[in-house]
């Protein structure tokens, strides 16, 4: 996997990676963040896309579990989750009947 500045692909665009075809990844090193850059063809584009969006899946779930931790979710009992559903529910009834 290359690596290349952030600063020099906002500069150079393209020419910052080069004139190589590679289907190899390149990371974009920024300051704060950093960026994967994956080469996409019209073979494998579906597939590519695909692949991104289980990732951010993937990646949200992460974060929702670190969240329920945080929060002390992990630790709720099966009894207690079934009250907290039934009371969501009773609360979305009651506010659909007032509609």
């Amino acid at each position: 996997m290359k690596t290349i500045p952030l600063r020099d692909f906002q500069r150079e665009g393209a020419k910052a990676l080069g004139t190589e075809t590679s289907t190899e990844p390149w990371i974009l090193a920024g300051r704060e963040q950093e960026f994967l850059l994956l080469p996409v063809s019209p073979e494998n584009r579906a597939a590519m896309m695909d692949l991104a969006e289980g990732l951010s899946a993937v990646m949200a779930l992460r974060q929702d579990q670190a969240r329920a931790v945080e929060a002390g979710l992990d630790r709720l009992t099966m009894d207690e989750i079934d009250a907290e559903i039934g009371a969501a529910r009773k609360a979305a009834k009651r506010r659909k009947c007032t509609a």
